[in-house]
């Protein structure tokens, strides 16, 4: 009888640290370059953001203070004359019943030829020549007397 060995299946790795190639060191150098290139990047839209913050700051405080100064100016205009500020809110009060009135006066108007105003140009144009005119210069006048008048105690 013959005895047979057993043949080994085992083979050796090295895990040992291996040496970067040069291969590998141009791969960390080009990745280091791409990372501080972003960060330069990164830098100057934080850089932009900061200053366009500064602008929309600056526009808010301009603006706040034109509000401001036009608020002060009505102010002062409503003091130096009570009785003309009592009596633009009283107009303003009627003017806004006669708005109501020909809002209604509108709406009835384009229902009744709604479905012919979008067929017909001549009618279109008829309805705003005869509303938008009066309407826009009505609405003019509520807001001119809106701001003139003083407010309720």
């Amino acid at each position: 009888m013959s005895e047979q060995t057993p043949q080994t299946i085992f083979s050796q790795i090295d895990v040992s640290n291996v040496v970067s190639s040069p291969q590998t060191s141009d791969q960390e150098t080009l990745a280091e370059k791409r990372h501080s290139e972003m960060m330069l990047v990164l830098r100057e839209i934080l850089a932009q953001q900061r200053r366009q913050s500064d602008l929309l700051f600056q526009m808010l405080n301009f603006q706040t203070a034109a509000s401001r100064q036009r608020t002060q100016e009505l102010q002062k205009w409503r003091q130096a004359h009570p009785q003309l500020s009592k009596g633009c809110r009283e107009i303003l009060s009627m003017l806004e019943g006669v708005q109501t009135e020909y809002y209604t006066r509108i709406v009835e108007e384009a229902e009744e030829k709604g479905e012919d105003m979008v067929y017909s140009e001549f009618l279109f144009n008829e309805f705003v020549d005869r509303f938008g005119p009066r309407l826009m210069h009505l609405n003019g006048l509520l807001q001119l007397l809106t701001q003139l008048s003083s407010p309720e105690p």
